[in-house]
């Protein structure tokens, strides 16, 4: 009996640890990213971007190459839901140094969060200041685990503006996208339930 009771817990310990994976993983909306607007300040750096929506999923890759080491680099954020066609309203708007989010793990959470994201997908810069050379950002997808479960279904826009210390543009990017709830667990739960 009590060996029967063993390979009971035992089974159940490892459903759990193959299904709760699984379980965790699912979210009730996905991001999906429309379009991208940048420019480049050619003295300093070449960058090119690819926008790929693949069966529902988008992916992006970079390319960027530095012409010169880049020394006490600041970027500027900006995130906006649309509220009438074409209009967004800022949600997040701030100044963060480069520099001192990489030597201080704690500056500023949210952005340090959204950038280890970005660090499992190619070799971008990991140190400051940037070197000059070559750096990528392959097949990405945002981790939607990472946002709170309750944003609402809009369009997006996610502004990154890049500078000198002299206030110098080094890049300028917009990320247009949209959060559709149609295509998360959500949808596949109340299908399922009826």
């Amino acid at each position: 009996m009590r060996e029967v009771l063993i390979r009971s817990w035992c089974s159940l310990g490892l459903m759990l640890v193959v299904i709760a994976p699984m379980t965790g993983a699912w979210r009730s909306f996905k991001v999906i990213l429309t379009d991208i607007d940048f420019e480049a300040n050619d003295k300093i750096v070449e960058i090119k971007m690819d926008l790929r929506n693949d069966s529902g999923d988008s992916r992006l890759d970079v390319d960027i190459k530095t012409f010169q080491d880049l020394v006490d680099v600041h970027f500027v954020v900006d995130v906006g839901l649309e509220t009438d066609k074409g209009n967004f309203s800022t949600l997040i708007n701030r100044t963060v140094n480069f520099c001192k989010l990489m030597k201080q793990r704690n500056s500023d959470p949210l952005l340090r969060a959204v950038y280890d994201d970005l660090l499992k997908h190619g070799n971008l810069f990991k140190e400051c200041p940037i070197r000059r050379g070559y750096f990528t950002l392959s097949d990405y997808k945002v981790d939607e685990e990472m946002l709170p479960s309750f944003l609402p279904e809009a369009k997006f826009r996610f502004g990154l503006l890049i500078l000198t210390p002299k206030n110098e543009m080094i890049v300028r990017c917009t990320v247009y996208g949209r959060i559709d709830k149609s295509k998360g667990f959500d949808n596949l739960k109340r299908f399922s339930l009826g």
